[in-house]
């Protein structure tokens, strides 16, 4: 798996000048945080900004959940609750421990690639 920068207005990868975003970087933090225990969306939605870093749109996040539901890395399941509205819980699958396990070598591998780059970087700049 390769994350790639992508530009905001047309999606191409090759014109990109925002370095700070990983592409579809939520679905590594959702499996994450799912690792660790099932939750239902709104405590995912706090646990990723809390956990790691990420604010996203609430939209956004479900469709995230439905294609990742799809893709068959989560599952969900209505769990009763008396004091309001039944709400969904997911539950990372094999598969999404498998994708995640992947996911986790993708990033160290780019993490690698930036220290690097960054390394000389600044060699450069302080000569």
């Amino acid at each position: 798996m390769m994350f790639t920068y992508m530009c905001r207005t047309c999606g191409c990868s090759f014109r990109s000048r925002d370095f700070g975003n990983v592409e579809r970087f939520i679905e590594p933090c959702i499996l994450l945080l799912l690792s660790k225990d099932s939750s239902h969306g709104y405590g995912l939605m706090e646990d990723l900004e809390k956990h790691c870093g990420e604010k996203v749109d609430i939209g956004d996040f479900h469709r995230t959940l439905r294609r990742m539901e799809r893709d068959g890395w989560v599952k969900s399941d209505w769990e009763k609750n008396e004091a309001g509205a039944d709400r969904r819980v997911y539950t990372i699958t094999q598969e999404g421990k498998e994708f995640l396990k992947s996911a986790a070598n993708s990033l160290i591998r780019t993490d690698k690639l930036i220290h690097k780059f960054l390394e000389g970087f600044q060699k450069s700049q302080s000569v």
